[in-house]
C-alpha cells in the first residue's frame, strides 16, 4: 500500500493533513500496510501545525479490509494481524486531533472498521458501498471490533449491519447513521470533509485535552480493543481468508 501525506493551510498558521491511500489496489491491510499508514500518522502527530486529520483513497476501495492474501502466505501470523490491526483502530479512535474519512470506494469489514473509528465520516453517493459482511465470510468479530462498531452505529443500524451484512451506499448509509453525509461525487466529498476539518482545524483543540476526552468517551473500547480477548482469532481467520 502506498500511503501520500499532504498539508493543506487553513487560517493563521495552522493545517489540516490529508493521509491518501494512492493506488488503484484494494488497500488490503496488512502488518506492513498498517505500519506505512501508522508512518504517516506520527508525522502528523510530530507536526503541532496541524490541527485536524483527512483520511481519503484512490481507487474503487477506501479499503477491502484484511488482506487474506498475506495470511494464506503467513498463517502464523493471524493473530499479529489481529493486534496491529485493533491498534491501528485504537489509534484514530484516540487521536488527538479531530478525524474525518472521506471514503471514496467501497468500504468492507476492516475498512468499515477503519472509517468508523474516525470521528466524522462521509462518501461518495454516485458509487461504492460500505460493509460489514463477517457474517457472509464466518469470521467472528473480536471484543474490540464489536466495541468500535457498537459505539459508532444507532442500535438498530449495528443489528443489521452486522448479522444481514446489508450493504449501504451514501444515501442509505446517511439514513442510517453510519456516515454524516452523502455528496454526490469524489471530488464533492473530498471538498466537503476538508471543509469540515478545516472548521475543526481553525479551532485549534488542544491535542492534550482532545486525546484525554476521547479516551474517557471510548475507555470501554479502548479496552477491548488492546486487552480484549482473541481467542479462536487464528482459526476463524484461516477458515476466512480459505474462502
Amino acid at each position: 500500500m502506498v500511503v501520500a501525506l499532504k498539508k493543506i493551510p487553513v487560517k493563521g498558521d495552522r493545517c489540516l493533513a490529508q493521509l491518501v491511500l494512492a493506488g488503484d489496489d484494494e488497500h488490503r491491510l496488512n502488518p506492513d500496510s498498517i505500519a506505512e499508514i501508522d508512518k504517516a500518522l506520527d508525522q502528523v502527530e510530530n507536526d503541532t501545525s496541524i490541527s485536524a486529520l483527512v483520511t481519503t483513497n484512490e481507487g474503487k476501495f477506501y479499503s477491502n479490509g484484511l488482506d487474506f492474501e498475506f495470511l494464506r502466505a503467513n498463517p502464523d501470523k493471524a493473530t499479529l494481524l489481529i493486534v496491529v490491526f485493533q491498534k491501528l483502530l485504537h489509534r484514530i479512535l484516540c487521536f488527538p486531533i479531530p478525524t474525518i474519512a472521506a471514503v471514496c470506494g467501497h468500504a468492507v469489514a476492516g475498512g468499515c472498521m477503519m472509517a468508523l473509528a474516525h470521528d466524522f465520516r462521509y462518501m461518495r453517493s454516485d458509487r461504492g458501498f460500505i460493509m460489514l459482511n463477517e457474517v457472509e465470510i464466518k469470521l467472528p468479530l473480536t471484543p474490540g471490533m464489536n466495541a468500535i462498531i457498537k459505539s459508532k452505529l444507532p442500535v438498530p443500524t449495528y443489528h443489521e449491519a452486522v448479522l444481514t451484512a446489508h450493504r449501504y451506499v451514501g444515501k442509505t448509509a446517511a439514513v442510517a447513521g453510519i456516515i454524516h453525509g452523502a455528496c454526490s461525487d469524489v471530488d464533492s466529498t473530498r471538498e466537503t470533509a476538508i471543509k469540515k476539518a478545516s472548521e475543526l482545524a481553525s479551532r485549534n483543540y488542544d491535542r492534550g485535552v482532545y486525546r484525554a476526552l476521547k479516551e474517557e468517551v471510548f475507555k470501554w473500547e479502548a479496552r477491548e480493543l488492546l486487552h480484549g480477548s482473541l481467542e479462536g482469532v487464528p482459526e476463524s481467520l484461516a477458515r476466512a481468508s480459505r474462502l
